[in-house]
């Protein structure tokens, strides 16, 4: 039976990442992956056939209870603006169709206008990407490479990290369908994903886990409902496994937290709220994506792929909306 206690001992505590690509380096792992790497991710693709990883985000969606919710509001619309104008009660900048307005009668013969909207949302809902700075650590508050709440915050967000850093991904991406390799719809609730489930799953797949892989974890939950498998996730083991023993870059799955958590509120280590997130993105600087869609490729048994994603860069943000594809 095959050994896992070294991903199961104290060592991550004080093993990092830091300063490994220089005291500046806002990017992680992902500075490993060159030119090269793309175009071998590239060459997996056969057919063309494009899987759309993404969740729909919508008025009252599930948000995680630490976050805001998602609002999306009509800021302007075209009845809206021909009323002002009835009204008289706005200037030219505002009421366009007024006199002197941007398009008002003298300057428009095709009554064009223009429906706008504001989005109040976090950056962490539906499928997305945590950036290094979003889970801090210790008394000075800090992330990956040392970067801290003290020096590296400014009133508009973090000044280190934030979500403008994290570059295109172009990888090899693996699907590991733990549910399928279980003979599940869906695992239990709360269940924690194990080493051993993660070497025994890619060999029931024939899949080969390679270096400089995006992971993608399949657990069975269903998007918007959340109700297969609360509680369900990745074990520190786990991540430990593919991060140190595989090598892997990047990792997904599709929970709304890369965290298992038991049914009586403690973690996969003691004493520890989040210790996924606390290895992954503080001390080895590695990012993964939550609410990851992965239905279809497990219906098609892709197991292999050219997987392409790039989170919109917002200064400030600590992660952000991404929308992942597979490509077979």
């Amino acid at each position: 039976m095959a050994d896992y206690s070294k991903y199961q001992d104290a060592s991550w505590l004080t093993n990092n990442n830091w300063g490994k690509w220089g005291p500046d380096d806002e990017i992680g792992v992902l500075n490993e992956v060159t030119p090269a790497d793309v175009v071998k991710a590239v060459s997996l693709i056969k057919t063309g056939k494009v899987y759309d990883l993404e969740t729909i985000r919508f008025h009252g969606m599930p948000v995680w209870d630490g976050h805001c919710g998602f609002e999306l509001m009509t800021y302007a619309s075209p009845k809206g603006r021909r009323n002002m104008t009835k009204q008289n009660a706005y200037p030219a900048a505002y009421s366009w169709h007024g006199e002197g307005g941007w398009i008002d009668s003298s300057k428009d013969d095709y009554q064009i206008d223009a429906n706008t909207e504001m989005l109040i949302a976090p950056l962490h809902c539906g499928t997305h990407i945590d950036g290094f700075g979003h889970i801090t650590v210790g008394e000075d508050a800090h992330w990956y490479n040392g970067y801290n709440f003290n020096e590296h915050w400014g009133d508009y967000g973090i000044m280190k990290c934030d979500a403008t850093t994290i570059p295109p991904m172009i990888l090899r991406g693996v699907l590991l369908d733990i549910a399928g390799y279980k003979g599940l719809d869906h695992v239990p609730a709360n269940y924690g994903v194990t080493a051993e489930d993660i070497e025994e799953c890619a060999k029931w797949e024939g899949v080969e886990l390679k270096e400089k892989d995006c992971v993608l974890i399949r657990l069975g939950e269903t998007w918007p409902t959340l109700d297969n498998c609360p509680g369900a996730g990745m074990t520190l083991e786990a991540a430990r496994c593919l991060v140190e023993g595989h090598g892997a870059v990047l990792m997904g799955d599709d929970m709304v937290a890369f965290e298992q958590n038991n049914a009586d509120g403690t973690m996969s280590w003691p004493r520890h709220p989040h210790p996924v997130h606390h290895y992954c993105l503080d001390q080895m600087g590695v990012h993964f994506i939550e609410a990851v869609q992965m239905d279809e490729l497990a219906k098609d048994k892709c197991y292999e792929f050219c997987f392409m994603a790039a989170p919109t860069k917002i200064k400030g943000g600590t992660g952000m909306f991404i929308r992942p594809i597979a490509i077979v």
